[in-house]
């Protein structure tokens, strides 16, 4: 196991017995790490808030209910100077100019929480490589995004901020857990990648088919109901229940 895989496994076992099992299932594929890649980022401190919810770094989990929620912006963004891979990255992610929201956390913070939700990393397949056209298995995992505009909230799945050749793609969400680099290095972490929609082993969560794969240009924004840059927006994550 790797570093980082310990300690959240640490982390899982003490502050919530009987999770341990699902603590460990990050996937353990071993990937490139990116240019002065540095330390792995230590686990957060799950914080007991009562009644089956708890507080990680800046998200809070209610077990009962299933969905976290995570606080974040709407990015700049210039499809035509680099496509979309990404919909959301960590905050100062490297990856976030191929990105359209900027999230408030880090990637342990919200892998913890993707796996107190019960999605289990050991169900899934990561992509082999960058563009891989594979149909990716996974938990399915739902993704809504909101904001306020004109004084009212307004609500939908993140996957309606984006167009796939002019035209509207459908959700079909799984996680991943991302992957590990040679030296324990965990890589959405280190690349700042949570949701993806290009296949690529270090994102949380990704796109089961993939979308705009090898397709310089196919993912854009949707005009029609892209926030503009800057706009606070809350993502939440949800796992289906049974």
């Amino acid at each position: 196991m790797s570093r980082l895989g310990g300690v959240i496994l640490l982390a899982g076992v003490l502050a919530f017995p009987g999770l341990g099992a699902l603590a460990q299932t990050s996937a353990q594929t071993e990937v490139p790490e990116p240019a002065g890649a540095g330390e792995p980022a230590a686990a957060p401190e799950p914080i007991d808030l009562g009644d089956g919810r708890y507080r990680i770094g800046n998200i809070v989990v209610d077990r009962n209910t299933s969905p976290f929620s995570v606080a974040g912006s709407v990015l700049p963004v210039d499809t035509e100077a680099m496509p979309i891979e990404f919909l959301a990255v960590t905050r100062g992610g490297m990856k976030a100019y191929e990105a359209i929201i900027e999230l408030d956390t880090d990637a342990v913070s919200f892998n913890l929480a993707c796996i107190l939700l019960g999605l289990d990393a050991s169900k899934a397949t990561l992509p082999v490589y960058h563009f891989d056209p594979a149909v990716l298995k996974g938990d399915p995992v739902q993704i809504d995004v909101s904001w306020v505009r004109d004084g009212t909230i307004q609500t939908h799945g993140l996957i309606d901020l984006i167009l796939v050749d002019g035209k509207p793609a459908p959700a079909d969400w799984v996680y991943l857990g991302s992957g590990f680099g040679q030296n324990g290095l965990y890589m959405a972490e280190a690349y700042g990648t949570l949701i993806g929609v290009v296949h690529d082993p270090d994102s949380i969560i990704q796109h089961r088919t993939g979308l705009g794969l090898g397709d310089y240009g196919a993912v854009t924004v949707n005009p029609e109901l892209m926030p503009a840059a800057g706009t606070p927006v809350t993502i939440t994550v949800s796992a289906p229940r049974s």
